[in-house]
């Protein structure tokens, strides 16, 4: 009977059993450790920038909104813009997104500030850090034209 089982195994008829345990182990090792690695990579990989993306012209419904809320947050390219209304046609535009961790920060008009409720990280209406855990004054982005006209909002340091 052993004569007949190694017999088997040598003319390659089969797997042994053990050979295919291996076989499924290794291959779900393999599985998980994919399963892990990718999402991490994934995370560590910063998002590509697409072209093209380094201003915006507010649109007439965007403007409207801005005149009426008095704010408005907007994506150019993969940035956050906090627009702030400025008194009655001017505009400011800030980073919308919180130094400290990265949260989206929100518009206060009745107390006058920018909040962040992540950590209750808060800034001024020019970005300046009031107080909270936030390092860094939120960045400023360059602002062309009024609420009478047009409005377009570039990324800080002239990148266009």
């Amino acid at each position: 009977m052993a004569e007949l089982k190694g017999t088997a195994e040598q003319n390659g008829e089969g797997l042994s059993r053990r050979k295919w345990i291996d076989v499924l182990l290794g291959s779900s090792a393999l599985a998980w450790l994919a399963a892990v690695v990718f999402p991490v990579l994934k995370y560590l990989t910063p998002p590509v920038e697409e072209g093209g993306a380094g201003k915006a012209t507010l649109t007439d419904a965007q403007r409207d909104e801005l005149k009426s809320k008095g704010f408005l947050i907007l994506r150019i390219g993969t940035d956050r813009v906090l627009a702030i209304k400025d008194g009655d046609v001017k505009v400011k535009a800030l980073s919308a997104k919180c130094t400290h961790e990265g949260c989206t920060v929100q518009f206060q008009a009745a107390e006058g500030l920018i909040w962040c409720a992540c950590h209750n990280g808060k800034f001024n209406l020019d970005g300046r850090v009031l107080s909270g855990p936030p390092p860094r004054p939120l960045a400023a982005f360059a602002v062309a034209g009024d609420l009478a006209s047009s409005v377009t909002i570039s990324k800080p340091g002239g990148a266009a």
